[in-house]
């Protein structure tokens, strides 16, 4: 198997990806046209108190709301046969590989607990990933360069303060990021272990102590996980609130100067509103890239036959 997770996605699925990214295609563009749509009937509908105009626009943003749940069900359909297709492909090489898993030496027992692990939850983790590869960044990229481009384009000032605001927030994940990457590799390897332990506590008839020790671990792993993660999530959800906020003051003082529209300040909060999900999956996104990464490294290891015995942290 190839040593990147890309590597392997190319290899396996290029094909699967290939229909991801034209659905991904068409469903971008869409994304400022509710936008214009809404700074229309606020500007020029309603300005002119044109109800016929006023139901036109109203009935195309109906037509582009359609368009986009249509093509966001195609992709998801897309990504889901990926998924599947690759937790099948992963689970045949476990399996065309059973007899020699998880052994560092020739003529070593195959390990079953590893291989319960992998067929269980480790091939469905990479497998989720490889699904989210390129509609993730993509789609949810591509939205935010849109839209912001949109707003840049109708009021470039407003628009820089709200970019502003999120810059920080991508260094800040980097770093807390390789800590969790760090307890990730860890909390993959306990499960194992808990595996492997369960089967020889069941074929050698021994006591629990040991395996209780694994469980306490697995379960301080987790918490520092979360600890880390729900850091970050509320980080974003910080950022989320914080941007309308910074819309409504600098956006309002605008207003009140005379330099800008009611309408602008309308579409930049609806603007920020439709920019804080992608954003929060795209960060996401770069988190489980990282940790699928740690996961697909020690699936391979373990596979080739040197990814059992290596010490826990590495």
């Amino acid at each position: 198997m190839p040593a990147s997770i890309y590597g392997f996605i190319w290899r396996t699925c290029r094909k699967g990806q290939l229909m991801v990214c034209l659905f991904s295609g068409l469903l971008i563009p869409l994304a400022a046209v509710p936008l214009e749509l809404q700074r229309r009937m606020v500007d020029t509908a309603l300005g002119n108190k044109d109800l016929r105009l006023l139901i036109v626009l109203g009935l195309v943003y109906l037509g582009s709301i359609l368009a986009q749940q249509g093509l966001k069900y195609g992709l998801n359909i897309a990504r889901g046969w990926v998924v599947e297709d690759v937790t099948r492909r992963l689970r045949r090489t476990i399996h065309r590989g059973k007899d020699s898993l998880g052994t560092a030496q020739p003529g070593t027992p195959p390990d079953a607990g590893t291989a319960v692990a992998m067929v269980a939850s480790e091939s469905e983790d990479i497998a989720g990933f490889v699904g989210d590869s390129v509609s993730v960044p993509l789609v949810q990229g591509g939205t935010i360069l849109f839209t912001f481009g949109y707003l840049a384009w109708v009021d470039w000032r407003i628009a820089s303060l709200a970019a502003l605001l999120y810059t920080p927030h991508y260094f800040i994940v980097r770093w807390v990021q390789q800590a969790i990457n760090r307890l990730a590799r860890s909390q993959a390897k306990v499960v194992r272990r808990l595996g492997q332990q369960l089967v020889g506590d069941i074929e050698k008839q021994r006591g629990a102590g040991r395996f209780h020790s694994l469980v306490q671990l697995a379960y301080d792993l987790r918490m520092k996980i979360y600890r880390r993660k729900f850091i970050l999530t509320s980080l974003g959800n910080f950022l989320d609130a914080l941007g309308p906020l910074v819309v409504l003051v600098a956006g309002g003082w605008y207003v009140i100067q005379g330099q800008t529209k009611v309408s602008t300040l309308v579409v930049f909060i609806s603007g920020m509103q439709r920019i804080a999900d992608p954003w929060d999956q795209l960060i996401n996104f770069y988190r489980t890239a990282q940790i699928a990464q740690t996961k697909y490294r020690l699936f391979v290891q373990t596979l080739e036959g040197d990814g059992h015995h290596q010490p826990l942290g590495r």
